[in-house]
């Protein structure tokens, strides 16, 4: 974290700058050898707009070996991060979860950062049932494309499905989903059974009924284990899903599209 503060320190004095922080990998436990330093700088619209497209963003590449990014800053106006709060996309939400604030002077970054990480409820209720039937219906379908001899739209549909398992998990456990790209370490650091996420990656390479009941049966004891009962009443679900405004609005905001 101590490289993360010298390098922001150019940018602590800048006109219009309300706040820094640190976001992906480099903010969690699992960072390695090809981890960067992601930094985001929140900065006023009025001195946003006079930013140059190479001053909104700036890296700095790493030779190696091996060769990355060795940091990157992605500077963001105001407006645009508050207008976040709503959004439905996973990428406005969980990386805020864990950022660290680096430069807060006035704490109005803070502030906003934990509204943005918030999981509201309500949100978390509709969704679990949203990925829910998304996973089931969708690794089912996957099966039936093997049987049809169909592997591309086999895997198609298996990933669409195990992503819609993995959002479950991860709601299950209070967060929004994560990045693709870290998906089994966050599941593991929210303390998802590592049979289930083993389970699910055999669902996805290889979506066979063989490999989809015993995922599907996992999911069902896994959520009866954490004390649930929204997924014992399958008909009820479809119901919400395809008859009720509710279970409409619900799939339109968060199912795979």
């Amino acid at each position: 974290m101590e490289r993360a503060r010298e390098l922001i320190r150019p940018y602590t004095t800048r006109p219009g700058v309300i706040g820094i922080y640190l976001v992906g990998s480099a903010s969690r436990p699992f960072r390695d050898r090809l981890s960067d330093y992601d930094i985001e700088v929140a900065v006023d619209d009025v001195a946003y707009a006079h930013l140059t497209d190479e001053e909104r963003h700036t890296f700095v590449v790493h030779e190696g070996p091996p060769q990355k990014v060795d940091h990157e800053f992605y500077l963001r106006p105001w407006s645009e991060l508050e207008s976040m709060v709503g959004s439905t996309w996973d990428l406005d939400h969980f990386p805020f979860q864990h950022a660290v604030v680096l430069h807060d002077p006035t704490g109005r970054l803070s502030e906003l950062l934990g509204r943005l990480a918030h999981l509201p409820h309500e949100v978390r209720d509709a969704r679990r049932r949203v990925h829910y039937l998304e996973g089931a219906w969708g690794m089912r379908r996957a099966s039936k494309c093997l049987e049809r001899d169909d592997p591309l739209n086999a895997h198609l549909v298996a990933g669409e499905a195990a992503l819609a398992v993995a959002k479950l998990l991860f709601l299950q456990e209070g967060s929004w989903p994560s990045t693709r790209h870290w998906t089994r370490q966050e599941l593991a650091l929210l303390g998802v059974p590592a049979d289930l996420v083993s389970l699910l990656e055999e669902a996805l390479l290889t979506p066979e009924p063989s490999r989809v009941t015993p995922l599907l049966e996992r999911v069902d004891r896994f959520l009866d284990e954490e004390g649930e009962t929204f997924h014992k009443d399958r008909m009820g679900l479809f119901h919400w899903a395809v008859l009720t405004d509710a279970g409409k609005a619900a799939f339109r905001a968060w199912a795979a599209r």
